[in-house]
């Protein structure tokens, strides 16, 4: 007998194959994205923990919560400097166990402007893991820090009395937060500034308007306000009457809004205001120390946001705003239930 021919493939049972390959690829491609997902938002809550029991291991060691923006004192004969210096990140660095960089840090001058900017040039652009959501793709390339510590609802940034967890110049106590630390707002997640002009929520604005801002009581909704956040949508929308910026979280060092400082005033990756920040007047200039500075994250939904006692909880952009700017104050006197938020 003649040895039957091997039989290969037919084009047709060869695409059938192709074919279900493919869908099975569709299938699982979605599912593995989503446990990467996960993980990369486990790590980001990791983080926010460890800033959490760094904030509380740094007032158990001085007695207060350390400042958000603080004062640099330079060589003899010159005026204090107040633009550009450290902020808290740079205060809990023995906390997350970076002693060697804070021992580098020379606090008597800035870290970001005049001399101090050379002084301070190898702690200032040094990356660091902890400060960085894995979630976010376009962090620790050009811009260094996605952790924000909290203003409250004070949109006049050079008011050292903040509603918030941090203060400009100052160091809160524990005994000033009469809301309670776990109805306070810490820290919150934002995405990094990206080179695209109008990028949602990366995208900052500023030369907006003419206004300083304004500081305003949370149970209090002045009209000042809402005509700043439709200004700057506005700007964002058309791209007139204001510029594209994109300095967002440019430096974990420097306690600036806009680059470590954040306010309570639009909820999480809002619908309504995709912009990340903006800052009203000065034309030309970056949104460091801008006036409204948002919570935004690539998680589906919301962002994880640090409260006060150390616990993480991921806030869902649906919260309403009336609740988002009471969590953002330390001592407004809201009385808050736990399904809320």
């Amino acid at each position: 007998m003649k040895p039957r021919k091997a039989r290969g493939f037919t084009l047709i049972e060869l695409l059938v194959v192709i074919a279900i390959i493919a869908v099975l690829i569709a299938l699982l491609l979605p599912a593995v994205q989503a446990a990467r997902e996960a993980a990369r938002r486990s790590q980001c809550i990791n983080n926010l923990k460890q800033i959490g029991l760094a904030l509380h291991n740094y007032v158990n060691t001085v007695g207060t919560f350390p400042p958000g923006t603080s004062i640099a004192y330079s060589n003899p004969g010159n005026p204090n400097q107040t633009w550009g210096t450290f902020g808290a990140h740079a205060m809990l660095l023995p906390y997350i166990e970076q002693t060697p960089i804070y021992n580098a840090c020379n606090f008597n001058y800035t870290c970001w402007w005049d001399v101090g900017a050379a002084i301070n040039a190898t702690v200032f652009n040094t990356k660091l893991s902890v400060y960085l959501c894995p979630s976010d793709g376009k962090a620790g390339q050009a811009n260094l820090n996605n952790y924000y510590g909290s203003l409250g609802t004070t949109t006049n940034i050079w008011n050292t009395n903040s509603t918030g967890f941090l203060g400009t110049y100052v160091s809160p106590p524990i005994a000033d937060f009469m809301d309670g630390t776990s109805n306070t707002i810490a820290f919150s997640e934002a995405l990094v500034g990206n080179l695209q002009q109008k990028d949602p929520w990366r995208a900052g604005m500023s030369g907006v308007g003419g206004g300083a801002g304004v500081n305003f009581d949370a149970n209090n909704v002045q009209a000042g306000v809402l005509t700043d956040l439709q200004m700057c949508t506005q700007a964002y929308n058309t791209g007139s009457g204001g510029t594209y910026e994109n300095n967002r979280g440019f430096r974990w060092a420097t306690g600036s809004p806009g680059i470590t400082l954040f306010n309570t005033i639009i909820p999480p990756n809002s619908a309504n205001y995709q912009w990340s920040a903006c800052r009203l007047g000065c034309t030309g200039c970056g949104i460091d120390f801008g006036n409204y500075l948002n919570a935004t994250s690539n998680h589906p939904g919301g962002a994880n946001t640090l409260m006060g006692d150390g616990s993480v909880r991921f806030m869902k952009s649906s919260i309403n705003m009336f609740i988002w700017w009471a969590l953002g104050t330390r001592s407004n006197g809201e009385t808050l239930s736990a399904d809320a938020y």
